[in-house]
Formats: C-alpha cells, sequence, structure tokens
C-alpha cells in the first residue's frame, strides 16, 4: 500500500513552502522531486506522481512560494533567486527523505527554469533532470501596450496582481483537463510585473551557462507548445555540456506535455529514462 504524507518546510528566508510526499510499497528503487510551472501546484501532477509510485518510485514534490499551499504574494517574488532557494532547501528535503537512493528532478516549464539555474552547481546527489516544456522563453510577443504599461508600473507598484494571456486550451488539448483546470482554487490566472522582469533576467542569465550543465537530461517537449518556445529552449539544450542528454518531442502535444491526450506515453518514457539512470 502506498504511503502519502505531507506538511510545510521553510525556505532559505523563512517563506513556509508546502511539500507532499507519495511512496510505494517497499523500498523505493529511486527517488523523484517533482517540480510544477508557474501558477500551477503540486496537486495537479498527482496522476503521473501516481503512475511512477506505481512503478517504485518514491516522490516528493512541493509547492514554492507565490503558489499552491505555499506562503508569499500569489504568483510573485522579490527577486529571481528566492525561487532558486526554495529549490534548495526542497533539494534539501529530498536528499533526506531518499536516504542514499538515486534522486532525479522532474520539472515543468517555470520549475524546469528553476532547476536549470540550481543544476549550474548540483550537488552530489542529483543524478540527472528530466525536464518539461522547459519556459526559457516565451512562444509569443506579449501585447505591446500591456509590457509597456508593465514597465511604467514596475516602479511604483510591482506586485500588482495582472491578468496573464494564458488559456486552460493552451496547456493541453483534453478537454476534461481543461475543465479541472478552470475550476482549481488554487491555479493562478494573474501574473506581476516584478515577477515578469525578474524572470526574464533569468531567462536570459542562462546564456553560456549550458557548458556548465554536466548531469544526464532528459527534455520531454510538445510541438505544438503555445507558451514556452521550443526552439529557445532547443537552442539551450544544443549548448548543454552533458554527453547524456536526449530531446524527445511529442507531436502536437501543448505546453502540458504530462497531462496530454496520451500522456501514459510520456509517464512511460520518463520512467524508463530514469530506470536506466539508476
Amino acid at each position: 500500500m502506498t504511503r502519502r504524507d505531507e506538511g510545510f518546510f521553510a525556505s532559505k528566508d523563512g517563506t513556509r513552502l508546502f511539500w507532499r510526499q507519495i511512496v510505494p510499497d517497499g523500498e523505493p528503487k529511486a527517488w523523484l522531486g517533482v517540480m510544477h510551472g508557474y501558477g500551477d501546484h503540486s496537486g495537479r501532477y498527482t496522476q503521473p506522481i501516481d503512475a511512477w509510485v506505481a512503478q517504485g518510485y518514491g516522490v516528493l514534490a512541493f509547492d514554492y512560494r507565490g503558489h499552491g499551499k505555499a506562503d508569499g504574494a500569489r504568483a510573485d517574488c522579490k527577486v529571481w533567486g528566492d525561487f532558486v532557494d526554495d529549490c534548495r532547501a526542497f533539494f534539501a528535503r529530498l536528499v533526506e527523505a531518499a536516504r542514499g537512493k538515486p534522486i532525479f528532478l522532474v520539472a515543468h516549464s517555470h520549475g524546469a527554469l528553476i532547476a536549470t539555474h540550481f543544476a549550474v552547481n548540483p550537488p552530489p546527489e542529483l543524478k540527472g533532470m528530466v525536464l518539461s516544456a522547459p519556459f526559457y522563453a516565451l512562444a509569443f510577443e506579449p501585447p505591446k501596450l500591456k509590457l509597456l504599461g508593465a514597465k511604467l508600473i514596475k516602479g511604483i507598484a510591482p506586485g500588482l496582481k495582472i491578468g496573464n494571456e494564458l488559456k486552460p486550451d493552451q496547456l493541453s488539448r483534453d478537454v476534461k483537463w481543461q475543465e479541472e483546470t478552470k475550476a482549481d482554487p488554487l491555479y493562478l490566472h494573474n501574473t506581476t510585473p516584478r515577477w515578469f522582469f525578474e524572470c526574464q533576467a533569468a531567462q536570459q542569465q542562462l546564456a553560456g551557462l549550458g557548458s556548465r550543465v554536466t548531469l544526464p537530461i532528459l527534455v520531454v517537449a510538445g510541438t505544438a507548445d503555445p507558451i514556452a518556445s521550443m526552439p529557445a529552449a532547443k537552442a539551450f539544450f544544443e549548448t548543454v555540456a552533458a554527453k547524456d542528454k536526449t530531446w524527445k518531442d511529442y507531436g502536437d502535444y501543448r505546453h502540458e506535455v504530462l497531462m496530454e491526450v496520451g500522456r501514459e506515453q510520456v509517464w512511460g518514457d520518463i520512467s524508463s529514462w530514469i530506470s536506466a539512470h539508476c
């Protein structure tokens, strides 16, 4: 019988973050740390998590600041580095849970951007990363007037909530999943000027860092992703120094590759890749 637990832990600055843990019956063969995307939360990953636990993996997922059940202003951050600090605190908890078993990060979109910065100086316990639709650049140009307004507001009210341009049907072709997203009270539909420009700077800071990423990496991406630029992600991927790196496209999949029609294939591919690297 699987064992489930959840609770809270603190980031470097004391911000309270939320974690959930699922452990299979028997000793896990490895541990996966799941990191959600922007506006997202760990509760939206129960389907793939349950599939991986059924394959014998222990899974620890968390909500970073401003998201899900974690504390912090919604969809905001004071500085980008706060997210990386959250990741470090999460990884420390993951190491404690794993007790010497191999550890892998499975990170989606904005979470993948955080994980990539984290992987520039990876801890020795991290054996590899799976990046889902890594958010290294937007796949579209924000409306010029809205962008201008954000620049003007940034110095006056950097944490002002502004509706984003994203729609549930951009996430997945699965209509049921679209409806669940609309009804999810923890899913965020706004952003802030401060987060936008901090995130944009973090994306730009990746330039030249690929040579410092040497961990085994699997990228899973949808060719029809309308949110995260896959050409930008592929360009960075080509600069990654890791000798063991794999890029896998999935037909007409949209942004949330893990929750697309045919998602079971993606879950299985991830499980197989991790198994081969344990």
